[in-house]
């Protein structure tokens, strides 16, 4: 065994300090949204369990339909309450060279993509989001695992600034690199 052999650190990271990071929350009117999903999914679960009890009547007794008609109105509970919990920790922030986004509350996640990243920007706006005036802003990465962001929520004015100042910062990097823009 070699005595001699050594693995100094060749780079000294310097991990950022988030605790300065103001964190901006999407537009409260997304929140009527996920809510609007959540209720059309309940009331297509609690359907298609009505049509199955109806049509499979299985010789099923009292206790066991009870149980699962509780069942199905406690997970319906559990995911309004996680909408609604989870939302308050639905935030963003634009800094000068990434993008940062926050979400979870049981699993809190932060996503930074750096601008030099990003491959393609991608702005939406469904049929419910037009109607309060929210858009949606994606990124897209080269990298293969997690490095996508969609920020959904953000006023449509706010999605387009995003939107401008990434792509306005990705032609200027490529500019000064000598690259095509």
């Amino acid at each position: 065994m070699n005595q001699n052999f050594q693995n100094p650190q060749i780079f000294d990271l310097e991990i950022p300090d988030f605790s300065d990071l103001k964190l901006i929350s999407v537009s409260s009117k997304y929140l009527r949204i996920i809510l609007l999903n959540l209720a059309l999914f309940s009331i297509f679960l609690i359907g298609a369990v009505g049509v199955a009890f109806y049509f499979f009547y299985l010789n099923l007794t009292k206790l066991q339909i009870l149980t699962i008609v509780i069942g199905i109105f406690l997970m319906i509970f559990f995911l309004f309450l996680n909408a609604i919990i989870g939302f308050k920790f639905r935030k963003y922030a634009v800094r000068e060279k990434d993008l940062v986004y926050q979400y979870g509350w049981l699993k809190r996640s932060i996503i930074i993509v750096p601008f030099n990243r990003i491959q393609h920007v991608k702005v939406e706006q469904g049929w419910f989001s037009r109607i309060l005036n929210l858009k949606s802003i994606a990124v897209f990465t080269a990298g293969v695992n997690g490095g996508d962001v969609t920020i959904n929520g953000l006023p449509e004015e706010i999605a387009e600034g995003i939107n401008n100042h990434i792509r306005g910062t990705i032609s200027q990097e490529k500019t000064e690199d000598g690259g095509e823009v």
